[in-house]
């Protein structure tokens, strides 16, 4: 068919402009697509000069609105936080700093220039239980050695469903889970350390008399050369294999081992993306050999696309904000003593008073000077009242055995200001009000004036709901 045809589609084709070529998208506006909403086409009136201009305005706006890829909240809310930091790996949600949780210390913190502040992406993941809780827990059990049927345990409640295998009474080797979260379960074999040796001791009275007695008992400790545990290569080796009996591959050295005197633990981390998260699972071994205890989780890592993140810089302010806090993985989790030792609550008792401190201030009347080689008159009658006298505040008397401190005032807070120059993209466990769990991206600080990591999610505003601030009483000036 030659260009001069008058058939409508050579008409339309002659109307319509010359269009440019389609402009290339990045990779990631491809890879996000399928998680975002699939452009409105609305036909408003009649269509001017054909379909084809139709098509290219359409996909002109279309390229328009995914331009920066990840940047844009998603159509609803992923999920809402919980209202506290969850259970896994030991993290609490942090109080802001007008919480004063370190009564003497405040800290505040800066970007510095270290930081970055251009915003990108990151993919949020769901930890979602797999299989049911009764062949969940079978398995481990068989894994672990221990014959049984699962049972409901007496604690399990329609919120929290929970189940057993062996007593609960904790008579011997028992498996637990609960079927809600991670679908966490947990081995336990109180006979797998050496009997205690007890003896009876004498109680002996004030009067250097004993009618009784008490049983004092010791745990014997085995020695090292004499340890039945296993060396660090067999407890990879063996962890391994547990693992992957429960449902968690993992490869032998990606499993961490320490050992003292009391106990062998191997330690696997579950890994996304490259990225060692807060989710783990453990065994560990008496000196005796055998398995003293053991958890794990029965998962599946379901991806929820990219979304948007704000730059390590603006995250800063998100500190004083406890609800925006995630459990980081074990490569951010050392100096976590070093932060309890230099917090308010152990700073107290060497923090000298505050400046003006009544109880440093010098009385303004000298005291009366007394000899020391003035004899005391046993016939010369004291000066102080008796306590039946002084009236209490509610008006009764002050029992005399009784003696009430004056009211201090709390120190003056130390205001420390913290420049944090170094942050790390890492995936943060946090929870959601459901009791599941989830990864989301969210950056490491170093905190230099404290020797440890904190960590808070970097998501845009929208992809997730945050509870309800909470409300703080401030601490009186005055603590009677």
């Amino acid at each position: 068919m030659n260009e001069n045809s008058d058939d409508p589609v050579s008409r339309l084709r002659r109307a319509a402009p010359s269009s440019p070529a389609a402009p290339e998208l990045d990779p990631g506006i491809v890879a996000g697509a399928p998680d975002r909403r699939a452009p409105r086409m609305v036909r408003r009136g009649r269509v001017a000069r054909g379909a084809g201009a139709a098509f290219v305005a359409v996909a002109a706006v279309s390229a328009g609105a995914l331009v920066l890829p990840g940047l844009i909240a998603p159509a609803a809310p992923l999920f809402t936080a919980a209202a506290s930091g969850g259970s896994a790996g030991g993290e609490a949600a942090s109080l802001s700093a007008d919480s004063r949780l370190s009564l003497w210390v405040n800290y505040q913190y800066v970007a510095g220039a270290g930081l970055g502040t251009s915003g990108g992406s990151g993919t949020v993941y769901e930890l979602r239980r797999t299989g049911d809780p009764e062949s969940v827990l079978t398995a481990a059990a068989a894994a672990l050695g221990l014959e049984g049927t699962p049972v409901e345990a007496g604690y399990s409640s329609p919120e929290y469903p929970s189940y057993v295998v062996g007593p609960e009474d904790g008579s011997g080797p028992s498996i637990s889970l609960s079927w809600s979260g991670t679908g966490n379960w947990w081995y336990n074999d109180p006979n797998a350390y050496p009997a205690p040796v007890c003896k009876e001791v004498p109680l002996v009275n004030e009067d250097g008399t004993s009618t009784e007695t008490y049983e004092e008992c010791t745990q014997p400790e085995v020695p090292a050369s004499e340890s039945l545990a296993p060396s660090v290569d067999e407890a990879r080796a063996l962890a391994a294999e547990l693992f992957a009996d429960t449902g968690f591959d993992v490869e032998a050295s990606q499993i961490t081992v320490t050992a003292d005197e009391w106990q062998t633990v191997a330690t696997a981390g579950l890994v996304v993306d490259g990225v060692s998260t807060a989710l783990e699972a453990s065994v560990a071994w008496s000196p005796l050999g055998t398995i003293a205890w053991a958890s794990g989780h029965s998962i599946e890592v379901v991806a929820h696309g990219d979304h948007g993140t704000v730059s390590a810089a603006s995250a800063v302010e998100r500190l004083t904000d406890w609800r925006w806090f995630g459990a980081a993985g074990p490569d951010y989790t050392a100096g976590a003593v070093a932060f309890a030792a230099d917090s308010g609550l152990l700073r107290g008792a060497e923090v000298a008073p505050a400046e003006g401190d009544p109880a440093e201030e010098p009385s303004e009347e000298p005291a009366p000077s007394v000899d020391p080689a003035a004899p005391t008159d046993p016939a010369v009658p004291t000066e102080e009242p008796d306590p039946s006298d002084v009236p209490a505040p509610d008006g009764d008397t002050v029992d005399p055995g009784i003696v009430e401190p004056a009211p201090e005032p709390l120190p003056t807070p130390e205001t420390v200001n913290v420049t944090l120059e170094h942050a790390e993209a890492t995936l943060l466990l946090m929870w959601d009000a459901d009791g599941n769990a989830w990864l989301v991206p969210g950056y490491a600080y170093e905190n230099p004036e404290q020797d440890f990591w904190t960590a808070v999610v970097s998501l845009v505003e929208g992809v997730i709901v945050l509870p309800e601030p909470v409300e703080i009483e401030p601490l009186p000036a005055v603590i009677d």
